[in-house]
């Protein structure tokens, strides 16, 4: 549920590849339904989406904290087919 420029600067320290999605009115997140019950809060979520849209990762929690595992799943990656 962050904006625009929360997540340019979130992107930047993380040199990730692809794009990231700001969700400031929280429609991505009732879509994904990754919204912390009760509270007016999303939970840490990362989709890895590739062509097609299709799902290529789901990490969540505090697997969602570290995001090596969905820039290793990510298919832009600047090391992929390596």
């Amino acid at each position: 549920m962050d904006d625009v420029e929360t997540l340019k600067r979130f992107k930047a320290s993380l040199d990730a590849p692809g794009r990231f999605i700001a969700d400031p009115d929280g429609k991505i997140v009732r879509a994904y339904d990754a919204k912390v019950p009760i509270f007016s809060l999303a939970s840490r979520v990362t989709f890895v989406i590739g062509e097609g849209r299709k799902v290529l990762k789901v990490e969540s929690g505090m697997d969602a904290i570290d995001p090596s595992g969905a820039i290793t799943a990510c298919p832009l990656r600047k090391d992929a087919g390596h």
